[in-house]
């Protein structure tokens, strides 16, 4: 966690390990029951076995719990695949990504989006820590592209990122068409087969 967000939960100590575990148990659990709306610091500490305090002590409120616990869920899910190779990497992580997110996580993130909005305080650390991670994540999947001479050295890569995560969001947001393996092979055949343009 960065200064920002550890400023923006709250934290003011070193957090306990046992008691962090149970809370992002705690929260991934409920929300395979109940929707992100329903949830409440309540709700999360009585799950978790501590006590608001605690909560309070170290998030700021439920959609900073939330997306500390999808941001490891998403980390220990997806990963960052590594290959040898440029487009099996993407590929991998296209489809991992998008399996988490039809399977499981699509609806809270499509309300922690919803969220930021409205909510200008998590605004920041939303885009800062959960878009910035997957962001960097796929970054770091391209860096080693350009390492290994499949892309060139000047390949703006910010870019790739926004061509490869633009079309995620429409769908996620609009939900018009599948995010499944097939539309993942589609985007990165399009973004990296010279062949299939």
């Amino acid at each position: 966690m960065d200064e920002r967000q550890e400023k923006q939960t709250g934290a003011g100590r070193p957090r306990s390990r046992k008691a962090l575990e149970a809370v992002m148990t705690a929260t991934l659990n409920l929300l395979k029951t109940t929707s992100y709306n329903q949830l409440t610091m309540e709700r999360i500490a009585k799950e978790a076995g501590v006590g608001k305090p605690t909560l309070y002590r170290w998030w700021s409120g439920v959609p900073f719990i939330v997306m500390e616990a999808l941001m490891l869920q998403a980390e220990s899910e997806i990963g960052s695949p590594d290959t040898g190779q440029l487009i099996s990497d993407v590929h991998q992580y296209l489809k991992q990504t998008f399996r988490s997110l039809t399977e499981g996580t699509g609806e809270t993130v499509r309300s922690l989006m919803a969220e930021a909005q409205l909510n200008p305080d998590f605004a920041g650390v939303f885009r800062e820590t959960f878009i910035s991670s997957r962001r960097q994540t796929l970054i770091r999947i391209l860096e080693r592209g350009v390492q290994r001479g499949e892309l060139p050295q000047n390949a703006d890569l910010e870019l790739i990122a926004d061509l490869c995560y633009g079309p995620m969001w429409y769908r996620l947001l609009n939900r018009h068409a599948a995010l499944d393996e097939t539309f993942a092979a589609s985007l990165v055949s399009y973004l990296f087969d010279s062949d299939g343009r």
